[in-house]
């Protein structure tokens, strides 16, 4: 035992437990991606996924394909919460519905992009 060691381990919050948690269960979801291998998977304009950020642990991405450049938007801001520039979600998956239901554009940071079709993870 290393009670040193165990010490410094800092559990993560609740939160971002239940948002992982829920994340798992949407097709859209990839887990641990880097940018190169997400941008591999989008096709089409519209196409996009979501990922764990493999640099900022309990960070979101959504990388979409908007006019043939792939985008990458960070999702959580620093308190946990899932937002856009304008508006705050209960999870990363009523962002996601949100605007895919209503037709619009997440805007985020200056980006813009428009959710046409989900890249499912391949199970």
């Amino acid at each position: 035992m290393k009670p040193f060691e165990d010490a410094l381990r800092v559990p993560p919050p609740p939160q971002s437990v239940a948002m992982a948690e829920q994340l798992r269960g949407e097709p859209w979801f990839h887990g641990k991606l880097n940018r190169r291998e997400a941008e591999a998977l989008l096709q089409l304009n519209g196409d996009f996924l979501v990922r764990e950020s493999t640099t900022t642990p309990g960070q979101y991405v959504l990388t979409g394909l908007q006019s043939g450049q792939p985008k990458h938007l960070l999702l959580v801001d620093p308190e946990g919460v899932a937002r856009t520039k304008d508006h705050r979600f209960e999870s990363v998956s009523h962002l996601i519905s949100y605007h895919m239901d209503n037709h619009l554009p997440i805007i985020s940071a200056g980006s813009e992009l428009c959710l046409q079709q989900s890249v499912e993870r391949k199970l």
